[in-house]
């Protein structure tokens, strides 16, 4: 099957696409805060690891896992699954984002929102480093 190509998107500007009415403020690297040179790849600790909600609209989804601490790198990612969440995922028509990921000890918090009218089986995955300091 050829691919074809798309016409270019214009760019609108309404919405929350309105030209930024905020200052915009350089931060600070995360090194203030970490020994020098931390390393930046992640260590062999490294484990992934998933949660299901069934569910539409904003939530604060509460993952306990206590291999995760406060100091964990966490990193999320949303998708959406039939019947059974290790053998059929894929991309359906219902848009999802995460807003913030918070680890704490003994978990991590995801707040996500699921855009869709009726509640759906999402799965979240977590890829965590828990000795990242």
């Amino acid at each position: 099957m050829e691919a074809t190509k798309s016409a270019p998107i214009e760019e609108v500007h309404a919405g929350s696409n309105m030209h930024l009415q905020a200052e915009l403020v350089k931060a600070k690297p995360a090194d203030h805060m970490a020994p020098p040179k931390a390393p930046a790849a992640l260590s062999a600790a490294t484990f992934s690891t998933f949660f299901t909600w069934r569910g539409s609209g904003g939530v604060k989804l509460n993952c306990g896992d206590g291999r995760i601490t406060a100091n964990s790198r966490v990193f999320a990612a949303l998708s959406e699954y039939n019947t059974d969440p290790r053998q059929n995922r894929f991309v359906g028509n219902a848009s999802m984002s995460i807003f913030n990921v918070s680890p704490y000890n003994g978990g991590v918090i995801v707040w996500l929102n699921v855009n869709w009218n009726g509640p759906l089986n999402i799965r979240v995955d977590l890829l965590v480093d828990p000795s990242w300091v």
